[in-house]
């Protein structure tokens, strides 16, 4: 999970959880990376207001069950109109799965 956080809360050691761009889309920070004092100053620099962190009491699912996987299939395909034609598509529909799995867990 992430939560996003204001710059000026921002603390050394938090690791940012998407990448960080600046107003020409030029990726500042990536996704994964613990922040240092210099992201701290190329945030201020750059003007960026805040960032999305991780969080450490979040916890994510590690094995999906198959009653899981259902669930998650079926509260998707209420929603899609199209089925898969090819692998990224396929990919596509299993980034949803896990979505709809964890969204079905937070309930």
């Amino acid at each position: 999970m992430a939560e996003v956080v204001a710059a000026n809360n921002i603390k050394i050691g938090m690791v940012v959880s998407e990448p960080v761009v600046n107003s020409f889309g030029q990726i500042l920070i990536s996704s994964g990376v613990e922040i240092s004092e210099q992201h701290i100053k190329l945030l201020k620099m750059w003007n960026i207001s805040c960032i999305s962190i991780r969080t450490t009491d979040s916890e994510e699912l590690e094995e999906l069950t198959e009653e899981m996987i259902n669930m998650g299939l079926e509260r998707l395909t209420k929603r899609l109109m199209w089925q898969p034609r090819n692998a990224n598509e396929k990919d596509l529909i299993d980034l949803g799965i896990i979505s709809a799995v964890n969204i079905i867990a937070r309930k």
